[in-house]
């Protein structure tokens, strides 16, 4: 097997990544060359070699990720967002994938940063790597007209609280940034925020490469002069036996309350000529359970958001917890040996948590993976302990561990990255 060797793509080489993707993935190269070359990972890009050969690319985006804050509220945390992972057709099963593995996460450590999260293609691969499935969500259908038994407090803001359409401009962008992370604070956590200059380029339209769909168009919702949420969306028109039957596909949604959240979904389902309105969410999703049952609304669950921890003990600083705890913890981490040992993990009673190396028996056991998991509280450490991942050595322990990462809700719906 050859070596691979990982370099860092400098901002002239964008034309060549471009050109590399496009042999790497089947691509239909639609669109303005140009165009294409503003939707390349700006934060950093890298290639694999072998044998003076391009072997495979991969980049990373730069994010902003909601961690828990405690029970309730979130605190943002940078993050890297593993992007345009993809290995030449001549160089599969060579160990490439791999080495572009190992290298994103030494750097993404090196670069300070605690997490690194991806949107899976093939969910299959990841978990080798030590991410973990942090976030699941539902495919939900809203029919037009539908109606939501909301709560008389929750649906009096909701009436307080105006909707406006506009079609989206590289122009909203600031003003879009802003909201995405009042949001991600305010609402559940899980929340992805991209980087403005991300957002500029995906509010930009470039009618080749949308083909046969409408423009993007964006869902204001404001109160008392203020934004409180917002929906991003595209209409498709669809006539069935004469009647209209389109369907909107809602891709980026937020609120700061469940009042706006009410307010846009009422929105969403009163459009001309629309049958219903898709937009993805966690089961928990208050949409959802102001509905009569989910069986009428999804049509299935998939994974959101994969979790890696790269440095456990900044993660851990970085991360509110919901009660105090004080275990002995062993992580096995393959990839990253600064994580792999035993450690302490205090809690105190302000939600604040430590990480100190230990020495002797641990209390419970588990892999990096595992922590992956259950960081956003999409999964519990009892559910992991029970299904035979997580090994107690103290009786208690799993228990005491759980109830300090545990969540109000489940993480919500990452965009896509």
């Amino acid at each position: 097997m050859s070596d691979t060797t990982i370099r860092r793509i400098e901002p002239g080489d964008a034309d060549w990544f471009l050109a590399a993707d496009e042999l790497v993935w089947a691509d239909d190269e639609a669109g303005d060359r140009q165009d294409r070359l503003q939707n390349t990972p700006t934060r950093a890009g890298f290639a694999a070699e072998q044998d003076g050969e391009l072997a495979g690319i991969s980049a990373s985006w730069d994010i902003e990720l909601a961690v828990p804050s405690g029970m309730t509220g979130s605190r943002l945390v940078p993050a890297e967002g593993l992007t345009w992972v993809g290995v030449h057709p001549d160089h599969r099963r060579r160990g490439v994938l791999s080495a572009m593995m190992r290298h994103h996460l030494r750097w993404t450590r090196d670069e300070g940063r605690s997490l690194a999260a991806l949107k899976a293609s093939e969910p299959g691969i990841y978990g080798r790597f030590g991410y973990g499935l942090a976030a699941q969500s539902l495919k939900a259908k809203f029919g037009r007209g539908a109606q939501f038994a909301a709560p008389s407090e929750v649906s009096d803001l909701a009436d307080a609280t105006r909707t406006t359409f506009r079609t989206a401009s590289p122009d909203d962008a600031q003003r879009l940034h802003a909201l995405m992370r009042r949001c991600a604070v305010e609402g559940a956590c899980g929340a992805v925020v991209r980087h403005i200059d991300d957002l500029r380029r995906l509010l930009t339209d470039i009618p080749e490469q949308r083909r046969d769909r409408e423009r993007n168009r964006l869902l204001w919702a404001t109160r008392d002069g203020e934004d409180v949420g917002y929906a991003l969306l595209r209409r498709t028109h669809k006539w069935d036996d004469g009647l209209p039957g389109g369907e909107i596909d809602v891709f980026m949604f937020g609120s700061t309350d469940t009042g706006a959240r009410l307010a846009l979904m009422r929105r969403l389902v009163d459009f001309d000529l629309m049958g219903s309105a898709i937009n993805w969410m966690p089961l928990d999703d208050p949409l959802l359970l102001w509905s009569p049952s989910p069986r009428g609304v999804g049509s299935g669950v998939t994974d959101s958001l994969w979790l890696r921890i790269v440095d456990l003990s900044a993660a851990i600083a970085e991360r509110g917890f919901a009660a105090p705890c004080d275990v002995r913890i062993t992580v096995q981490d393959k990839l990253i040996e600064e994580n792999d040992r035993v450690w302490h993990w205090v809690v105190d009673a302000d939600g604040t948590g430590a990480l100190e190396p230990a020495a002797g028996e641990a209390d419970l056991s588990l892999d990096i993976v595992d922590l992956g998991a259950v960081w956003l509280g999409g999964q519990t450490l009892g559910a992991r302990h029970a299904a035979g991942f997580v090994r107690e050595t103290s009786e208690g322990a799993v228990a005491a561990l759980d109830a300090a990462l545990r969540t109000a809700s489940q993480p919500t719906k990452a965009v896509d990255f």
